[in-house]
């Protein structure tokens, strides 16, 4: 009862964060760029989940006339939101490679063949490029070169972001174990040999 009682609160911080996010930059001025396009409201939710999410295009938020409140109130955003996002939520989405059998590989192909489909149907990108925009999205790259563009493309991609970055993470998982193996370097033979020695110690005076 007390992981699901967990969860629950989990997920209602984390969409709280969401919402706030959400708000301020539809009501602070300045925040979202005045040619945009699109709706407002939904322009505001992609802003606050790319901004939570770490991906930060760029593209439309923030504007080149945000106001010092709007400045303010994204240092605030981000000094709150991502303790969160990167911390138990990032904890709480990656918990799904250990329920599911075969490692990552599976559901990191699922989620990047999906983006793919997913923009080239709504923003009609080319294949290419919807894979480009699906890996930097996925892995939060977010250069800004390339973005959604429409109502729906906006939404799919908030979204998205939010279910993918942690999918993504645990594709990066073996080429993070390999090139740390690489950096390692051995413990000099003396401080291996202390090592043993207060081993075998500790052990006689347990015996």
């Amino acid at each position: 009862m007390a992981d699901l009682l967990s969860t629950y609160r989990l997920l209602a911080v984390a969409s709280s964060l969401v919402a706030i996010g959400t708000l301020g930059f539809h009501s602070i001025e300045g925040m979202i760029a005045e040619d945009a396009g699109g709706t407002h409201w939904i322009n505001a939710f992609y802003c606050s989940a790319v901004t939570l999410t770490t991906v930060g295009y760029g593209d439309i938020c923030p504007s080149e006339e945000m106001t010092p409140i709007g400045r303010l109130f994204i240092v605030a955003l981000s000094f709150c939101g991502l303790g969160m996002f990167c911390g138990p939520v990032m904890d709480f989405s990656a918990s799904w490679k250990e329920r599911i059998p075969g490692g990552v590989a599976g559901p990191g192909l699922f989620a990047l063949g999906f983006g793919t489909m997913l923009f080239m149907r709504i923003e009609e990108m080319e294949w290419q490029k919807a894979v480009y925009f699906t890996v930097i999205t996925g892995t939060t790259v977010g250069y800004g070169d390339l973005g959604p563009s429409t109502d729906y493309g906006r939404l799919a991609t908030a979204v998205f972001a939010i279910l993918v970055v942690n999918v993504v993470g645990a594709m990066l998982e073996p080429a993070k174990k390999h090139l740390s193996g690489l950096c390692m370097v051995a413990p000099p033979a003396i401080e291996v040999k202390v090592h043993e020695k207060q081993t075998e110690s500790k052990e006689k005076k347990e015996k």
